[in-house]
């Protein structure tokens, strides 16, 4: 321990040390020159921007309390403020986007290090593709010095934990806290605060996919994602971070890890097709013609191989990301009931589409509980429409019921595929 570094007011402790080098050295671990104004060496070596945390909020992160009863208490990272926006005025939808200050975390509780712990070995994301080790490495090490992202984290581990665990139903209150913190942001963004607002949506897409109530939040935070990652290549041309934004580059890569074999059932899938079909005289908003065009050729391509079918599917998020504000809220009023019949097939090719989603991340430990959250969006959608509009997706419904059931029973969604005589109408 060097004592120098100690002030002389404070109560010597082991390990301590600096906390004023820049967050690129702290993501790596690596001691920092902390030659502000001046770009560290090893930052500008290595092409990347020399961010450090705002001088309000430079200091040390253990207090006294960290040792006595309050530990027992339910803290949580601190909250930001949020003071000003970016706007990209050239956007097709109007956005704003907010970073965050950094800032240090108080304690954790014991639940805090299961659900950390849960994220890193199972629920991290794998999106953008590529990133797997950005999440288990780097993110994590940034999300110390930034509370959304960290939140964001617990969140995710913590809801996925609560779908796949005995005992879930106890850590779903701590996950919606950690959302409701994940959520709040601060002002000024860099390009590093950027990569780590775009860590968070991402982080808070795959959180939103394990509640059962999160198909609205899935849907938001898959628009974020989409119009926080335009901002970016508009501002920057790339990401520091993710090396795979563009979809010219997310194709080439997921294209040789896909099979060129029909990924369903053909009969199925006209069954499919031909429920879809029925809904053409309902359509009256251009948000609905633009999602039954994504979903129709979805069930489409599905026939033709499982890379036509994934491509054709990523058009259902960007059927979203082109809407304008008002269009979206208005596309997912539960009111509208066209919306729910569409979104009741985007359930149900999602659910159809799982096998191939398992090919585009084989690293990750998957459980079919995993699909548990998505039974319930369309049980729920289904429940909700009136009487009269239930026949158009009766078939959707007892086809999400089916595959519910196999999950539940330890069996496959292939079962289903050979035993398929309850589902034809």
């Amino acid at each position: 321990m060097v004592l120098s570094e100690v002030q002389p007011s404070r109560t010597i402790r082991p390990h301590t040390k600096s906390r004023q080098g820049c967050l690129n050295c702290k993501a790596r671990r690596v001691k920092c020159q902390e030659t502000r104004p001046q770009p560290y060496y090893n930052c500008a070596s290595r092409s990347v921007e020399c961010v450090y945390p705002p001088e309000n909020q430079l200091g040390r992160r253990r207090n006294g309390s960290r040792r006595n009863s309050d530990r027992k208490g339910p803290s949580r990272l601190d909250s930001l403020s949020s003071t000003s926006t970016i706007r990209q005025d050239s956007a097709p939808s109007e956005v704003e986007l907010r970073s965050h200050s950094f800032t240090s975390p108080n304690t954790f509780i014991g639940e805090d290090f299961r659900f950390f712990h849960h994220f890193l070995i199972t629920a991290y994301p794998h999106l953008p593709f590529q990133s797997e080790e950005l999440w288990k490495t780097s993110l994590p090490a940034y999300a110390h010095e930034c509370p959304h992202l960290m939140h964001a984290i617990l969140c995710l581990g913590a809801s996925h934990l609560s779908l796949i665990s005995p005992k879930g139903d106890t850590y779903t209150t701590l996950a919606v806290e950690h959302l409701g913190s994940a959520l709040t942001t601060g002002d000024r963004c860099t390009r590093t605060e950027l990569d780590l607002i775009l860590a968070t949506t991402y982080a808070l897409t795959f959180q939103a996919s394990y509640m059962i109530g999160g198909l609205t939040d899935f849907a938001f935070m898959v628009r974020g994602c989409a119009i926080i990652t335009r901002h970016i290549l508009n501002q920057y041309q790339r990401s520091e971070m993710f090396d795979l934004l563009m979809p010219e580059d997310v194709y080439a890569h997921v294209w040789p890890r896909l099979s060129a074999e029909p990924c369903y059932n053909p009969e199925i899938l006209d069954t499919c097709i031909q429920t879809l079909e029925s809904l053409q005289p309902l359509l009256q908003q251009d948000s609905h013609q633009l999602t039954y065009q994504a979903i129709s050729s979805t069930y489409r391509t599905m026939k033709i191989s499982a890379r036509e079918g994934f491509i054709a599917f990523t058009f259902v998020y960007s059927s979203w990301e082109h809407m304008s504000n008002q269009e979206f809220m208005d596309f997912l009023d539960t009111s509208n009931h066209v919306s729910s019949l569409l979104l009741l097939h985007f359930v149900t090719v999602t659910i159809m589409m799982r096998p191939v989603f398992g090919m585009l991340r084989p690293s990750i430990l998957e459980t079919s509980k995993d699909a548990l959250a998505n039974h319930q969006w369309g049980a729920n959608i289904y429940e909700s429409l009136p009487e009269e509009f239930r026949g158009f997706v009766e078939w959707q419904y007892r086809f999400i019921a089916a595959d519910k059931a196999c999950i539940e029973s330890e069996g496959t969604i292939h079962a289903i595929h050979h035993n398929n005589d309850h589902l034809m109408l």
